[in-house]
């Protein structure tokens, strides 16, 4: 009796185990990315960055303009996911032992978040790893989740479905290696272009001036920027918040402004310059102008100070990249003319987790 009950036992743990190997879809997790991880990452995000924005992919994400063919994949990362910043966090989907989708956010300077990746193999994975986001950001007390997306409408849905607002539109333009040779003869621009000057510390003023002046009430509430930001703008060290910001490596950032009536400024233009020499990473140009003001010396200069850059630290060749809000009226036809590209049209949203005084019970007492 002892021989048979052990061959039962026997029995049904080979059937247990029999049960368990016919399953090949288990129940999908989300779980904090490990070192040992990264090839597979680096799979999916090369699957999902080279798949077209018009087309059915195998792996769906939030479409930056690393693609179509306009832009370079490798023009924007020697590999992708190689140049991890220390303050990104990555959390992957898992089915059994195969990973099918990531989630990369990035911590700027004032603790908010801005979702770089999200890519899977459908949108319900992408959905649970921005729960997963969501989630932690409000475990960690983060105020603000952003992102920027193709306007794509599965994944606005997905966004809106996890409280995510759209509140501004970006056209993203570029200027090729080789296309910058059918325009005037920017080193003569530049000695002639007395309408820029380097932007001064006393400049931080009249720059958020120009700013109040031209973006949207309801933009500016969203994108609430200090004094310290305004500093830092006079030398380059900040622009305004763009969908390529956390995609490009510069090496370094310099501000220009152009000046106006009665100490006010009729232009600013932030010009970054890409990091790694020998290879063709992109180079940046932010421009923002009162309505009215001519655009073309200010993109002529632009592009001097970036072509004179560029070839001292040995970055020349390299596309340059400009991003216009759609209420930044000019700019972009201005841009076309000078051999700019359009090459996206994105949609910036973001996710508001601070909570807002409605009821006079909620007003501190005084006295």
């Amino acid at each position: 009796m002892k021989r048979a009950s052990t061959d039962g036992c026997q029995s049904r743990r080979r059937n247990t185990r029999d049960v368990a190997e016919q399953i090949v879809d288990p129940t999908p997790r989300v779980r904090l990315a490990r070192i040992t991880d990264l090839a597979a990452l680096v799979g999916i995000s090369r699957r999902a960055n080279d798949a077209a924005p018009d087309e059915p992919a195998a792996i769906r994400s939030l479409g930056l303009p690393i693609a179509p063919a306009a832009l370079s994949l490798y023009q924007l990362f020697r590999m992708p996911l190689s140049l991890i910043r220390s303050s990104d966090s990555i959390w992957v989907h898992q089915r059994g032992s195969t990973l099918d989708g990531l989630a990369r956010v990035e911590r700027d300077l004032h603790g908010e978040w801005t979702a770089v990746e999200l890519s899977a193999v459908d949108d319900a994975a992408r959905a649970r790893l921005l729960a997963r986001v969501v989630r932690e950001a409000g475990r960690h007390g983060v105020a603000r989740i952003h992102v920027a997306c193709r306007e794509d409408a599965a994944t606005l849905a997905l966004l809106g479905a996890a409280g995510f607002q759209v509140y501004a539109r970006e056209t993203l333009y570029a200027l090729q290696h080789g296309r910058a040779a059918t325009l005037p003869d920017l080193e003569s621009v530049r000695g002639a272009a007395s309408t820029l000057r380097p932007a001064h510390s006393s400049d931080a003023l009249p720059i958020a001036q120009l700013m109040a002046r031209v973006t949207p009430p309801a933009v500016a509430r969203v994108e609430l920027t200090d004094a310290r930001d305004w500093e830092r703008a006079t030398t380059g060290a900040w622009a305004p918040r763009a969908s390529t910001s956390p995609l490009l490596r510069l090496a370094e950032g310099s501000a220009f402004v152009a000046d106006g009536d009665a100490g006010e400024l009729d232009g600013w233009v932030h010009i970054g310059v890409a990091r790694e020499p020998g290879e063709q990473h992109p180079h940046s140009m932010r421009i923002t102008t009162l309505p009215g003001v001519s655009v073309a010396p200010i993109i002529a200069a632009g592009l001097a100070e970036i072509s004179a850059r560029a070839t001292e630290g040995g970055t020349g060749g390299g596309a340059i990249l400009a991003v216009v809000r759609s209420y930044e009226s000019g700019v972009g036809a201005a841009l076309r003319e000078y051999g700019f590209e359009e090459i996206a049209d994105l949609r910036l949203a973001v996710r508001d987790a601070r909570a807002r005084v409605t009821a006079p019970g909620m007003v501190p007492a005084i006295g």
